[in-house]
This record gives C-alpha cells, structure tokens and sequence, in this order.
C-alpha cells in the first residue's frame, strides 16, 4: 500500500481525534468511556472486582518458566507477568519495546522473543493469560493501551536498539495488531516502541485517582500519556527518524474521495465516522476495521474485525434496497485497514429519543397529556420497529443486536432505522462466529448462552427495546437475574400507563410478534 494510504489512516485518527470534542454526531468514545467499566465486570460474573483478580491459567505462566534461566525470577503483578534477574537495571523511564500478538500466535511470539530479552539480560513484562490478551486486542480496552502483549525495558538506548533489532529478526514472519500509541518498528508487523514510564510514578489528583508521571530534564513531572498516536516528549528525539516515509499525503480525502467530518464513535477495532462525499454530494457513514483486533478462534480460522466487517457489508447487501437500512455505497482498504461506506440516516438513536425532554413519560406521569402523547408516539414506533424487523427477516437475515444504540428513528418523516450489523446472521447459515453479541438485558436469560441465533431472539430484544422506551432498567435485569421482568413497568402501569404497552412487550418477550401487532393496530391511544 502507498505511503500515501498509510498517511491518510494515520491523518483520519488524528483529523477525527480534534473533531470528535466538538462533533455534532452526538456520541461518545465508547471504547475509552467503557474502559472504566469493562476492568471491573470480567472477572466475577455479580461484583465489581479488579482484572488484577482475574484466575490466570497456567499456559502462559509455565511457558515463560519453562524459557527462562535457572537465575530469572517470575512475579505477577495486576494483569501481568514481571520476568527479570537479579542483576537487572530497570531505568524510571525511557524506550520501551511493545511486542503486540493475537492470542492464536502468543505462544510462538513468547518462544521467539524471550529467548532474546534473556540473552540482553533485559527485564519484560507479558499479559498473563490468553483471556486478557485477547480483552486486550478487544473493541473494549482503551485504544492507547491495547495491543501490548510483551513490553520490553532496555536500560539505554545502544542496548534498545541492539534489541529491538534483534526481536525483529525473531518474529518477522508473524502478525499482530497495530499499537496505536508507538511507532511501528522497521517493517515490522508487530515490534513497536515509545518513550515512557518504566517503573510507576504516579501523580494522586484531587479526585482520588492517579496519573502516571515522567520526568522533564529539569526534574519537573509531566503526564505520561498513552494517546492512540505516536507522540514523543518535547525533549525527546526519535531514535529512528530515517524510518519515517515521506512526509504528507497525496490527498486530504480519505480513498481519495471522503472528507471526514467529525466521529460517531471510536473503539480500539477502528472508528465511525460521518463525511462527505465529494463523488455524489451526500453524507455517508465509515466504519473502520483494525486488523488482528476483537480476534478469537472462529472453526479453522482467526476471526477478526476485518472479518466481522465484511460479513456485515455481505449482510447490508443481501438487504440492499431495504428502506430500514444503511445501503452500501462500497467496501475498500486504505493502507492496513478495511473501510466499510454506507448511507447516512437522518435521526437520533432510541437511547437519546428516550431521554428528550418533549417524548420521556417517567418523569411526567401525573401529566394526563404528556402519556398520550408518548403513547401515540410510542405506539407508531413499535409498528415501524415490527414492520423493519420482519422485512429484515424476510430476507433471511437475523439482527442479533437490538438495543437503543442501533436502532434510529426520524420523528419527522417517521421513518425508522436499524444500524450497526457486525452480529447480523443469514437465518440458518453458518457464523465465523464462536458466539453472539447482544446488549446486557436485551436477550432472554435461558439465550445468553446460546451460539445458535433465532427470530425470537429478535423479537425478544424488540420488546425490551420498546421497555426500555418507558423505563431503562435491562441491564440491572441482566446483573439481577432473579428480579421479576415487569416488576419496574407494573408500577408505571399502576401509575397510569395504559395496559396496551404492558401487553404488546409481553406478547414480544414470549415470541409472539404478530399477538403485539394486532393489539398495538387496534389500540388508541387517544381513546384510552
């Protein structure tokens, strides 16, 4: 790929990184925004709990022993594995060596890399376990952490690039995800480095967290930042400027023909955009896919982003035409990343249509006009979200992931639309898949479990959806298994809610679409 595509992904992260603080897309960062939450929901199934209580399994630990001299020691410490020897030099900062892999290849990368950082006598630290490597490669890990399988600690820079050197002769056939936050090595598929943090000092703030700190040459304390870019201190020069490939891009435009306005959302597997296309004139929707990123074992291959957003493009196709969705406008590779280019749907999510102040009934109960209004609307809403759902199905396509992020309405024209079908599935083929995705809440408990997609699945997620509409309780449903579905929509009922929403969510949590159609059909609200 020309140096010019590389240039032009690299300028889109940055472009859209300035953009997204003042983008009118509405959204947030939701692989940065999550990362507070994921640490704290792996590792037991009801409690908060950190991954440093994650129950590591033996692969990697006997492993490493087993590459490792008689004199080196092994300690675990938060989600990894610390191998030095006694006569070891850990500098407070400096050049540190990011070795990345998937989870297919991390035992070969150990075999490859360890047996150099032995021989420099140079102390590293891997991921413990291929659960957390693969969590670290995930859409939910912080896009400035992710990736780092092993992490590399020369003591000076003539060793750090005799090693570097040398871990790149290692591993030069093999293949992981880009670390955003380092420079790649050389050529090198998966050897990256940057400057930073080799032993953890911290700064305490005044919220009670803490901000891991570097040191100017003038002994002052700066943030030591893991952006999703390669960004050296001021004062620090690149140990290998002449690696730099010509400098600018042949275009502004992404794939030469999309000027990229602002973000929806970023994730560690690759962002959503909004732009323009200069071609036709009208706003499209980019999703990104990052190599080797959310990878798992799918039968005899590696599933990947990539992977997942070509099964979306085939899915998008085998609905072409359909009103309800985004139409494919085309699928490209811009440098080491896939591109997939939709139509642009004009209107907001269910998850902010709830929250408007002129459509939320929670906090206007005692307000005889305010419930009709949200049930006439609510009514309409279900009617289209029906008639989107079974059309889809009519094209023998499953969704899989129904919830108030995916599904638009335009309160104007009416019209509704389902986004985002990485999980969709042709009804009764195969999925590279090794399981579902679904929203917490939004599949029926006995389901959580299933890998094989169903209509009721669906049908199921619809009626929560349109409970969700009313009160957003589905993912305390989820932690609280034993909590009586309607317990929390009953009392709304009690309150004056009329009993048609109760009945056409039950009729839809029971599998019975066409039960709810015609009890919202013959329902007015306006004659309650």
């Amino acid at each position: 790929m020309a140096t010019s595509s590389r240039l032009a992904v690299q300028e889109l992260e940055l472009v859209a990184e300035v953009a997204f603080a003042t983008s009118p897309c509405g959204a947030s960062d939701v692989g940065d925004s999550m990362e507070e939450f994921s640490f704290y929901t792996l590792t037991h199934p009801d409690y908060f709990e950190t991954l440093s209580r994650f129950p590591v399994s033996s692969t990697y630990p006997g492993l490493l022993k087993s590459l490792l001299p008689p004199d080196w020691s092994v300690a675990s410490f938060d989600v990894f594995l610390k191998a030095s020897f006694e006569r070891a030099v850990l500098t407070p900062q400096g050049f540190k060596i990011h070795v990345s892999s998937s989870v297919a290849d991390a035992e070969t990368v150990l075999r490859r890399v360890v047996p150099e950082c032995v021989r420099a006598g140079v102390t590293f630290k891997i991921v413990a376990d291929p659960f957390l490597l693969r969590f670290l490669n995930s859409k939910r890990y912080s896009r400035g952490g992710s990736g780092k399988f092993v992490t590399i600690y020369p003591p000076d820079e003539p060793t750090f690039r005799t090693l570097i050197e040398a871990i790149h002769q290692a591993t030069k056939d093999l293949k992981g995800p880009y670390v955003l936050s380092d420079k790649r090595y050389r050529d090198s598929k998966l050897v990256f480095y940057r400057y930073g943090g080799f032993q953890r000092m911290y700064e305490q703030r005044t919220d009670g967290m803490k901000t891991l700190m570097i040191r100017k040459p003038d002994s002052t304390w700066v943030a030591d930042e893991r952006l999703p870019y390669f960004n050296l201190p001021s004062w620090v020069q690149d140990p290998f400027p002449e690696e730099d490939e010509v400098q600018g891009s042949d275009s502004e435009l992404l794939h030469g023909r999309y000027d990229v306005q602002g973000a929806f959302t970023f994730t560690n597997t690759g962002g959503v955009y909004k732009a323009h296309d200069r071609t036709t004139g009208r706003t499209v929707v980019i999703k990104e896919a990052r190599p080797y990123t959310e990878a798992w074992m799918g039968g005899d291959r590696t599933v990947d982003a990539i992977v997942a957003l070509r099964q979306e493009h085939d899915i998008l196709q085998q609905m072409r035409d359909l009103p309800c969705v985004p139409q494919v406008v085309e699928l490209f590779q811009e440098w080491e990343h896939t591109f997939l280019v939709t139509t642009f749907f004009e209107g907001v999510s269910l998850a902010s249509l709830r929250a408007s102040d002129d459509f939320i009934v929670m906090t206007n109960m005692d307000d005889p006009e305010r419930i009709i209004q949200f049930c006439t609307e609510w009514r309409g809403l279900t009617l289209r979200l029906l008639d989107a759902v079974e059309s889809i199905h009519a094209r023998g396509v499953l969704v899989g992931d129904i919830s108030p992020g995916n599904v638009l309405a335009n309160r104007e024209t009416k019209e509704i639309g389902l986004i985002d079908f990485e999980g969709a599935l042709v009804s009764g083929g195969d999925s590279p898949f090794e399981g579902q995705w679904f929203n917490p809440g939004f599949r029926k408990p006995e389901r959580r479990m299933s890998r094989k997609l169903e209509a009721f699945d669906d049908f199921y997620a619809c009626g929560m959806l349109l409970y969700n509409l009313v009160c957003p309780i589905q993912n305390l449903l989820e932690l609280d298994k034993g909590q009586p579905t309607f317990r929390i929509l009953d009392h709304f009922i009690e309150a004056g809610l009329p009993a048609q929403i109760r009945t056409i969510i039950q009729e839809l949590l029971e599998g019975r679409p066409q039960a709810a159609r015609r009890v919202a059909e013959s329902w007015n609200p306006l004659t309650r």
